[in-house]
């Protein structure tokens, strides 16, 4: 069985197109029976149960005793914050102010295909229009005001508005940016994010997921150095990631409603950083950080901010054990203590 640095070691290796030779290789070998287990499992049936006892004590002390979060934990306020119009620049810089590790956003084209940020298809919700964000160009889009439910307005910001904000702002949050694209608009989205992302040297600060496979494989091909992710909605069922697979995701995020102890085993066991969504009590986010969550989306940043550094503070420094720090691997440094830490 792999151990987690060996398997941290050859993701690395798949992106960075490694060729990774085999450890070692098993060749079958014919046992010739001598004795029989059952007579030896018999004469030694008391040992067996002490043994058996044992291991199981070791296994369940080892099991609630490991710290399995793969990075620092991240705070990231879900469409921004609350407070005001969700996808807003407002919202990104709210966020900021509460100090959350990241503000999630949604993007999708309009009908001159210029991305802008939008939870919905269709506007009804936000705008009280009945149109959608693909029917509309930019100029009709931004005639437009979002409200939330204190009725604050906020204009539908582009993503390059978003990003221009988020480079610029005094706390330096970073964005996690969701792909909400039309069939056949997955390309177009792809490219045009790698392009703003570049533009303003954002990528150590920007994370990307979606619900669209496809778009993620293409993100992961053009950039594979990326902190790029899966965004899953429902029940996701056991994780067993190949290294031939199509997409190896760098995280994963689902709803809370979704989380269970066998996902965040199998996700450790994979070396798969899980952030759950939505989540707003801090009693619930501590319970999930000592679970082994290594991201909490919550509405109300200020709060999740709060929770995320309130549990990073009280463990040791000691009790920390962590894969990586960081958003991108290549970004990695050592802080004073040893610990792999971002460059922000």
């Amino acid at each position: 069985m792999w151990t987690i640095i060996e398997v941290f070691f050859i993701k690395q290796a798949l992106k960075t197109k490694s060729n990774i030779d085999p450890v070692c290789s098993f060749k079958p070998v014919e046992l010739k029976k001598t004795v029989s287990m059952k007579s030896i499992i018999t004469r030694h049936k008391i040992a067996y149960s002490i043994l058996f006892s044992l291991s199981a004590l070791i296994f369940v002390i080892y099991y609630f005793n490991q710290h399995p979060v793969l990075h620092l934990p991240y705070s990231i306020g879900h469409r921004g914050d609350i407070s005001q119009p969700e996808n807003s620049l407002e919202g990104i810089l709210a966020a900021d102010t509460n100090h959350a590790d990241f503000a999630e956003i949604d993007i999708q084209l309009t009908k001159d295909n210029v991305l802008v940020l939008c939870h919905d298809t269709n506007l009804k919700r936000l705008t009280g229009k009945d149109v959608d964000i693909s029917e509309l160009t930019l100029d009709e889009i931004q005639q437009l005001k979002t409200t939330n439910q204190e009725g604050k307005t906020a204009k539908i910001p582009t993503l390059e508005e978003a990003i221009q904000t988020a480079k610029n702002a005094p706390n330096q949050i970073g964005l996690l940016i969701e792909f909400k694209p039309l069939e056949g608009d997955q390309e177009k989205t792809v490219d045009q994010t790698i392009e703003l992302i570049e533009k303003y040297e954002f990528s150590d600060r920007a994370m990307f997921m979606s619900m669209d496979q496809k778009s993620m494989q293409m993100m992961a091909k053009k950039r594979p150095d990326w902190w790029i992710g899966y965004c899953a909605f429902g029940n996701l069922g056991r994780i067993n990631i190949r290294l031939d697979d199509p997409f190896i995701p760098d995280f994963i995020a689902i709803e809370e409603s979704a989380i269970n102890t066998q996902l965040l085993e199998d996700a450790r066991k994979n070396i798969l950083p899980v952030y759950v969504w939505t989540v707003d009590d801090t009693e619930k986010v501590t319970d999930y950080l000592n679970m082994g969550v290594s991201g909490i989306i919550g509405d109300a940043s200020d709060q999740v901010a709060y929770s995320v550094d309130k549990y990073e503070t009280s463990i040791p420094k000691d009790d920390f054990h962590y894969v990586t720090t960081c958003p991108g691997f290549p970004q990695l440094t050592e802080d004073e203590y040893g610990y792999i830490q971002c460059p922000r």
